[in-house]
Parts: structure tokens; sequence; C-alpha cells
């Protein structure tokens, strides 16, 4: 799996690290075929709700695209990573293994 983490205007934390690396961890055992992510993290100072992470993930031939925003950016990764969960496991139900 290649995976590509940016940053927009904020400095990661350990935190986030942890909290990216258990997730990349169970997507490994959950979504094999799960072939890239594409991370972004970023901040809006001019917005009260600034933290924001985009993700998309491609498996079997899709890209799979959730977003999520935050006051915190923990809240935005744990919502953002809890909805490309759902996406994946909704691309796995309806599209055939193939072989």
């Amino acid at each position: 799996m290649d995976i590509d983490i940016s940053v927009e205007h904020v400095t990661m934390r350990p935190e986030w690290h942890d909290i990216i690396d258990a997730w990349l961890s169970d997507c490994r055992r959950r979504y094999p075929d799960v072939q890239t992510i594409d991370m972004v993290l970023r901040h809006a100072d001019l917005d009260p709700v600034g933290e924001a992470v985009d993700l998309v993930a491609r498996a079997r031939g899709r890209n799979l695209h959730t977003e999520a925003r935050a006051t915190e950016m923990r809240i935005a990764l744990h919502d953002a990573f809890d909805a490309l969960d759902h996406e994946l496991a909704l691309n796995e139900a309806i599209r055939p293994q193939l072989h």
C-alpha cells in the first residue's frame, strides 16, 4: 500500500501519527485490496471548525473519497477514518472479488 500524507498550515503531532498508524494497520488487515491512501491534513485560521482531513483510497479500481472537519485534528481524523471504513466496506460488498 502506498501512503501519501500532506499537511497544509499545520504541524504533525505524535498523537496524530499514532492515530494514523493504528488505522493503517487495521486497514491493511481488513481491506487488502487498498492500493493507495492519500491524506491531506490542514488548518484554516479563519474557520471556527478549522481542522480538516481529506482522504482518498484507491481500491479495486475505484477512488473512494471522504473528508471531515472538526475543532480538533484528532476528532477530524477519527471521523474521516470512520467514514472511509464505511466506504471501503460498501465497496467490498458491491464489487465481486477479483481473482
